[in-house]
């Protein structure tokens, strides 16, 4: 058997839809699949959506996941814009909004969260695939707080948790279509989102095994993998993108507890 090595990572050409991508992980994902020849559809609620779309070459269609309506037909309408099929679909969008603790929880907080996190993708599974065919990939953004509990999380740790079992469980159904389910796992990466986080830097230094801050562009290449055939036997997979953080603790860490 001759292997292509270009060919196999290839996604030259590939149709992709990426939900939530307007900015953060969402847009630097976008760039790096642009820059290698994907044909990309951003999805998001900005008004601004079109000029983002527009200043990196890709595609834009006004999407509010946690609105079951707007998420079908703006699927729809990435499909139509692609021709009537999608190779790659990125489902991305999230949000951490803060639930607080069990003692005093915030239920609504709680709900909108799961709307986006968690319900939004399973549907975005459901109305996605019908317009993607044998080899194509869909890839869900989730976290590594789903498997690696954050007691100042606890809602958003409780919803990337579900994402991950959804993820395997569509890969099983999705599995005799030929089509793969997979979900990256990124760490700490510069966003609007990490912008406000508290003790950034001293997360970096404690959460992450070399202290380091990710652009956005930088996951470009796990879903590039993801999305290539050079993953073909890869499906209902957590990919870890995340600098290490669910390897273990830390040098820094380590040191404070056990010096």
């Amino acid at each position: 058997m001759s292997i292509n090595p270009e060919e196999l990572f290839s996604i030259r050409g590939n149709k992709t839809v990426i939900t939530g991508g307007t900015a953060g992980i969402g847009l630097g994902v976008a760039k790096h699949f642009i820059a290698a020849g994907a044909e990309v559809i951003i999805t998001g609620r900005r008004e601004s959506g079109t000029d983002i779309a527009a200043a990196i070459g890709a595609t834009f269609v006004a999407m509010d996941v946690a609105n079951a309506e707007s998420l079908s037909a703006g699927l729809a309408q990435a499909a139509e814009h692609l021709g009537g099929s999608i190779d790659t679909l990125i489902l991305n969008a999230g949000t951490d909004l803060d639930a607080g603790s069990y003692e005093n929880l915030d239920l609504d907080a709680y709900k909108a969260l799961f709307d986006i996190n968690v319900f939004a993708v399973a549907q975005g599974i459901r109305d996605g695939v019908p317009y993607m065919q044998a080899g194509g990939s869909v890839i869900v953004t989730s976290s590594p707080s789903g498997e690696l509990a954050s007691p100042m999380l606890s809602a958003y740790s409780a919803s990337k948790a579900a994402v991950n079992m959804i993820v395997k469980t569509a890969a099983i159904q999705l599995g005799p279509k030929n089509i793969r389910v997979n979900a990256v796992l990124p760490g700490i990466v510069e966003s609007e989102m990490s912008a406000t986080t508290p003790g950034r830097e001293e997360m970096l230094q404690r959460l992450t095994l070399n202290g380091i801050l990710r652009k956005a562009e930088e996951m470009g290449g796990t879903f590039h993998f993801l999305a290539s055939m050079a993953s073909a036997p890869l499906t209902g997979g957590t990919v870890d993108s995340d600098d290490g953080i669910r390897a273990g603790i830390s040098m820094d860490v380590a040191t404070r507890v056990f010096s």
